[in-house]
């Protein structure tokens, strides 16, 4: 469960930030290149949010002795 919302978590802010640089490359150019910039970004923002989400929430081991 914490997986899960760790990833959400991360996901709605990193989707923010990335709202936000395609409309500011919206209006510096077009939407074209807007998503030309965003779609890709989107993705690997999705892979890497759950990468670090799985990171974060796996369990700590401790070495046997």
């Amino acid at each position: 469960m914490n997986l899960l919302v760790t990833f959400v978590i991360a996901i709605v802010v990193a989707l923010f930030g990335l709202a936000w640089i395609a409309v500011i490359i919206d209006k510096m150019t077009s939407p074209f290149v807007s998503l030309v910039v965003f779609f890709p970004l989107l993705f690997a923002t999705i892979w890497l949010t759950w990468r670090l989400s799985v990171k974060f929430t796996e369990p700590k081991t401790t070495p046997h002795a």
